[in-house]
């Protein structure tokens, strides 16, 4: 028989054997993701559709994998309404159980839950997942082999496992397929007070150094075909609409990126997927078939205008909900909220920052929190401070709605719904999961922050004909810097968020504030 990968939309795809269906990661919802801020591009609603009907009737056994939490994987609205009794779901064992958690309270036919690298056998298929599994990223990578066919799938989705291309080929040998995320999916630059120019040199960076990072990856795997997926999505809200038609910005269209690795690996077969593109493998080949016949017609403005209007409804619904939000309630309650977060944020380090946050709707007052002395309260608003300082404002109902359990922090923070400001213009890895961090999981963050910048293993590299003795561990999130890039003979690149350090200025991060502590081993540079 012919050995069928369908694409599902996002991130998502169906394997199908014989004997067993394979899920990933269906996001499906007409709802999106990330309170409704997020949506599936092109649209797939109407695939889930068949989705459900294909569960419903199969004999076969069902198998659904979700990599990790992030709404736009991990679509419980989706599965509620599948045949759960026939499912098995496949998730990785995180320290933080959360999505297996709420698996198990589906009850589902069963719940496995491997840890990084274990052998799963289904059938014919061996699976593996690969977890990246830090406080302020939790991921996971899905290998696949098919032992009566013989055929590879390795889907990174968003999971940045760059660090581990020499395990992964000596697990698999050869990838027939390949995918992974291409485009951006952050909420830096894009909910930063950044003049325009200043925009898009970050954007344009940003896109080029993403371009960069998994062309040089898929040059070391060598795929016999590489899928381009995992985003980007698109924003329907009209406070967010806009976002779509910006010239320049880091959602990248598939087909630029797949222009792009024709010029830079033009023996490279690469296929752009629409929701519903099957491809058939069978004595090694691929048949690939598309539901439409121009497919880059799909990515159409016009499509985007299309799709906002259909689910105007939503959005109309959700801002009559936010008003009913008093101004004053919110930012009690959102002190509060703060403050639990901050009783657990023991940092041992020198943190002279004051952190702003604000309420639109309230012009007098913002709650500060000086992390130096240890201390948060509502206080009139300055004009100016002498210290550091990161901004973030927000609307009363956004707050509200992330304060009533609508979506968690993490979720706040990818809807966009927010604007951010730092002086200077610093990435900060602590506030950074502050803000993003649930207020039972900051000590955990705490701990694995203070974990790495404790690490003291040295490795010795040769650039430009000098040697330098660096710390092993990116001080970001901790990825193994063995598998370096360098940039101009004297920039070390971080594999996995390609950080970049300066190797002649003592191995400081460009931008950042942190240090690879670079040592001239040769006494001046020379």
């Amino acid at each position: 028989m012919k050995y069928m990968l369908t694409f599902l939309g996002h991130a998502g795809f169906m394997y199908e054997t014989e004997n067993e269906i394979l899920l990933m990661d269906p996001w499906m919802s007409t709802s999106g993701a990330f309170d409704s801020s997020w949506y599936q591009f092109p649209c797939n609603h109407s695939l889930g559709d068949d989705v459900r009907e294909i569960i419903e009737t199969t004999n076969k056994e069902v198998y659904i994998y979700i990599s990790h939490e992030h709404k736009d994987h991990f679509d419980v609205p989706f599965l509620l309404t599948l045949k759960l009794s026939k499912i098995n779901f496949i998730t990785p064992k995180f320290r933080r159980d959360h999505v297996a958690s709420v698996l198990n309270k589906l009850a589902p036919k069963s719940v496995y839950t491997p840890i990084d690298s274990e052998l799963i056998n289904i059938g014919n298929l061996e699976i593996r997942l690969f977890l990246d599994d830090q406080e302020i990223v939790r991921d996971s990578a899905l290998g696949l082999y098919d032992r009566d066919s013989d055929f590879t799938f390795l889907n990174l989705n968003d999971c940045k496992v760059y660090d581990r291309v020499d395990e992964l080929f000596d697990i698999y040998k050869k990838f027939n397929i390949f995918t992974c995320q291409f485009s951006g999916a952050v909420f830096h630059p894009v909910c930063y007070d950044y003049p325009e120019k200043k925009y898009n040199e970050i954007s344009k960076s940003k896109v080029n150094g993403k371009f960069g990072s998994v062309k040089n990856l898929i040059d070391k795997f060598k795929p016999e075909l590489y899928i381009p997926a995992a985003g980007p999505p698109v924003f329907l809200d009209p406070n967010l609409v806009s976002i779509n038609y910006q010239e320049v910005n880091i959602f990248s269209s598939p087909f630029k990126f797949k222009k792009y690795l024709h010029d830079t690996l033009p023996e490279l077969n690469v296929e752009v997927p629409v929701p519903g593109s099957k491809f058939y493998f069978k004595n090694q080949q691929f048949d690939i078939k598309h539901p439409f016949e121009n497919i880059e017609e799909m990515y159409d403005e016009k499509n985007i205008q299309n799709y906002a209007k259909n689910y105007d409804y939503i959005f109309s619904e959700r801002e009559k909900q936010k008003s009913s939000y008093d101004p004053i309630d919110v930012q009690k309650r959102l002190l509060v909220e703060l403050c639990s977060k901050l009783n657990g944020f023991k940092i041992e380090q020198k943190m002279n920052i004051l952190l702003e946050f604000s309420l639109s709707e309230i012009d007098d007052t913002s709650i500060y929190i000086d992390f130096e002395n240890n201390h948060i309260d509502i206080m009139d608003k300055f004009k100016k401070s002498s210290n550091p300082t990161y901004e973030i404002s927000a609307s009363v109902g956004d707050v509200g709605r992330l304060l009533d359990g609508y979506l968690n922090w993490e979720d706040f923070m990818l809807s966009f719904r927010h604007k951010l400001k730092r002086t200077p213009d610093i990435y900060q890895v602590a506030i950074n999961g502050f803000l993003t961090m649930e207020k039972e999981d900051v000590p955990k963050f705490v701990d694995n922050l203070m974990r790495l910048q404790n690490q003291r293993e040295r490795i010795t590299i040769e650039v430009g004909g000098v040697l330098y003795s660096i710390d092993k561990y990116c001080p970001h999130q901790g990825s193994d810097l063995t598998t370096h890039e360098i940039e101009d003979e004297r920039f070390l690149i971080c594999p996995k968020h390609r950080w970049s350090f300066d190797l002649e200025d003592e191995g400081k991060a460009v931008g950042q504030e942190a240090s690879i502590n670079a040592v001239d081993l040769d006494g001046d540079g020379s």
